[in-house]
């Protein structure tokens, strides 16, 4: 997704930067899950809700869902369910 969004111009620099700060630490939470303990993924968690929070604000909230439902598929390496 976030490749569609590096040249679209519907997209403000600010919201793009937001994007690409979230996917950025969404792959940092990935890649470091084995290496932090719970404070530091505590502390990826908070920046990634932050991060999603000033997207959403930004009127970007729909590419964030996006990116935080394609991080969840490739860290369990299939869907998970969501709770209705």
């Amino acid at each position: 997704m976030l490749s569609n969004v590096e040249g679209d111009s519907a997209f403000s620099p600010l919201q793009l930067h937001y994007l690409r700060r979230l996917n950025r630490l969404l792959r940092l939470r990935t890649d470091q899950r084995g290496l932090l303990n719970e404070e530091g993924m505590r502390l990826i968690d908070r920046a990634i809700y932050s991060t999603y929070c000033d997207a959403a604000d930004l009127g970007v909230t729909a590419e964030a869902q996006e990116l935080l439902h394609r991080h969840a598929v490739s860290a369990t390496g299939r869907r998970q369910r969501t709770a209705r």
